[in-house]
């Protein structure tokens, strides 16, 4: 179920990229990057622990550096966060 949750809150910062018309071209390849490093977290891959820090790193520098831009970005990005969280991640 929670696995679900995640796999929702992917689609929505999905579609709330594809709507962002202010995002340069640099941070939404870093925000796709992401995507799939969260994407192969959720799947429960036997990821190193480098690549794991890494990606959840990311993600809570993401999370801070669109907060006051796209606020929307990033509240769907500490959501998924907490999702990764609850899932042991």
């Amino acid at each position: 179920m929670k696995n679900e949750q995640l796999q929702n809150l992917i689609e929505t910062l999905h579609k709330e990229l594809s709507e962002a018309q202010s995002v340069d071209a640099d941070s939404r390849a870093l925000l796709h990057q992401l995507i799939k490093d969260i994407e192969i977290l959720a799947e429960g891959g036997d990821a190193p622990t480098e690549h794991v820090q890494s990606a959840t790193g990311q993600l809570q520098s993401a999370t801070l550096k669109f907060e006051s831009e796209h606020p929307k970005l990033s509240m769907t990005l500490g959501e998924i966060m907490d999702a990764l969280g609850k899932l042991g991640i």
